[in-house]
């Protein structure tokens, strides 16, 4: 169900407010009606307005000076204004009602059809903004809830990892005070001396000449521990191992074992000294923590991947919901404007006197005007031409239109000439892209040229953007957090979402932007059929 907007009326003569609510009821809006400024002002103060209708000529204050308190109230400072007046017709009067904010001026006599028209466009504005305030709340509502989990999971992990500091304190103590095995052997490695402490621990009876120590080790260590052990005696290197001992209750537990052999004068090796440590605790730390910095890096792909998730998504949604408006404005508004025109075309063929043929004239050029700005509102949402030819069609009026509004002379280069149609998705993502990028050079880069080349390669797809302007602080160039808007970051993520990169470079004078796409994800020619 369409949510309904709020249209106030204001006109000290209630015959006009009658007309008014005649002409807007099939809109099927809230129609307040106000019969003076003050009157108009309790509304405002009490209700949300979408769209104001109002008198030029009114006691006490007029129209002019009612637009002028309106918009010094932040809460309505956007808000659509439409002027009518039967009096005040010169073009000094339009541009005084422009300048204290009005969005559109309308001459009596008012015909029913264009003022329905105006009006039912900016309260579809009106909506469709309250409906995107609506969802960027519920994303950064989704965002809070991410991010708070995340600092949950952030506190668990840091009283995780204080629980483990703690148990590793306790784990240096206990090995401080508590005597480790020490061992030493012959030459050839027989045993020849093992500390009380082996004993206590494995309730072996104190042996009287060679331990056979390594029959004490898991069946699974023995052979590798033994032959490590051979070499090193043979070598004379350091000998170093984790095993796990066998202890008096046939429970084994890790230990780590360390020898370095004693020569003598002559170089040769006397004997072996070393020590046995039980480290079993600590393997268990270092399994405890490589299994919690497993699931925080889970955790973290997890809440990355679906972050970016939410913004491809969101950036499709828009993407959507611009093509449709775009459609709704050119299908619905722009044919019920022209079909107003060939109406008043057909009027026009009849017998009028001058009066009525100059205000027919002035009706039917201010259609012409509005015909103009709605298809260029629709095109510039979503260009037609983008899905009935194709990215370069698209590229090409928006081109020559950038010229056109900013004086910037635009050059595109296509490599090669005649470059294929690609997947509809992908030349939508390049098209908003480029989009971006010239209307950054337009707000900040005071150039007076700019290129667009688009080179289908063997390997990639490179759209490159370059302009003669001032160029790029170098915190931007290195994509540092927080020095780039949500343009540049927005251009970012949709090269990420089509696996492509996004380079911003300064090209001394000006800066470049370039977009590279591999092939394998661009060279997927349409059938037009």
């Amino acid at each position: 169900m369409t949510e309904r907007v709020n249209i106030l009326m204001v006109d000290d003569q209630p015959g006009k407010l009658l007309s008014y609510e005649a002409i807007l009821g099939e809109l099927g809006e809230n129609l307040i009606k106000a019969t003076s400024g003050r009157e108009a002002l309790e509304h405002l103060l009490k209700t949300d307005v979408a769209v104001v209708l109002m008198d030029v000529s009114m006691p006490e204050i007029d129209g002019f000076e009612l637009a002028e308190i309106i918009r010094q109230h932040p809460r309505y400072q956007k808000t659509a204004i439409i002027f009518i007046s039967a009096v005040h017709l010169t073009d000094l009067d339009r541009l005084k009602g422009y300048q204290r904010g009005a969005v559109d001026y309308i001459s009596v006599p008012v015909v029913p059809e264009l003022l329905r028209a105006k009006v039912s466009v900016f309260a579809e504005l009106y909506r469709k903004t309250l409906q995107l305030r609506r969802l960027n709340r519920e994303l950064e509502e989704r965002v809070l809830e991410r991010t708070e989990e995340l600092e949950r999971r952030n506190a668990t992990l840091e009283q995780v990892n204080n629980e483990l500091g703690r148990k590793n304190q306790e784990l240096d103590a206990i090995i401080t005070t508590a005597p480790d095995i020490i061992f030493s052997t012959k030459a050839n490695g027989k045993s020849e001396y093992v500390s009380e402490r082996f004993y206590e621990y494995t309730g072996a009876e104190i042996a009287v000449g060679n331990l056979d120590y390594f029959s004490y080790i898991h069946p699974d260590d023995v052979k590798w521990c033994l032959e490590e052990w051979k070499r090193c005696v043979e070598s004379g290197k350091l000998y170093e191992a984790e095993y796990r001992l066998r202890g008096a209750t046939d429970v084994y537990r890790w230990f780590r074992m360390r020898a370095v052999p004693l020569r003598d004068a002559e170089g040769n090796i006397s004997r072996w000294y070393g020590t046995c440590s039980d480290i079993h605790d600590s393997k268990l730390l270092e399994q405890s923590m490589r299994e919690n910095a497993i699931e925080l890096e889970r955790m973290v792909d997890d809440r990355t991947s679906e972050l970016r998730r939410l913004s491809t998504r969101l950036m499709k949604l828009q993407d959507e919901e611009r093509r449709r408006i775009a459609r709704d404005i050119h299908d619905g508004l722009g044919q019920e404007l022209i079909a107003t025109k060939m109406i008043l075309d057909g009027m026009f063929k009849k017998k009028l006197n001058d009066p009525e043929k100059q205000n027919l004239t002035e009706a039917i050029h201010l259609i012409d005007r509005t015909i103009q700005q709605v298809r260029s509102i629709s095109h510039l949402l979503h260009p037609p031409l983008l899905d009935e030819v194709g990215l370069l069609s698209a590229l090409r009026w928006y081109l020559d239109g950038l010229t056109n509004r900013s004086g910037i002379k635009t050059h595109l280069e296509v490599q090669p000439d005649d470059l294929p149609r690609l997947p509809s998705e992908l030349e939508t993502t390049v098209f908003r892209i480029i989009q971006e990028a010239l209307s950054n050079v337009f707000r900040h880069a005071k150039a007076q040229n700019v290129w667009v080349t688009v080179t289908l390669q063997e390997s990639n797809l490179m759209v490159v953007i370059q302009d003669d302007g001032i160029g790029l602080a170098e915190k931007i160039v290195e994509f540092r957090p927080g020095s780039f808007g949500v343009g540049i970051g927005g251009m970012r993520q949709r090269a990420l979402d089509i696996g492509g990169e996004l380079r911003i470079r300064n090209a001394n004078p000006g800066a470049s932007v370039e977009i590279v796409i591999p092939t394998n994800l661009a060279c997927e020619p349409k059938i037009l059929v």
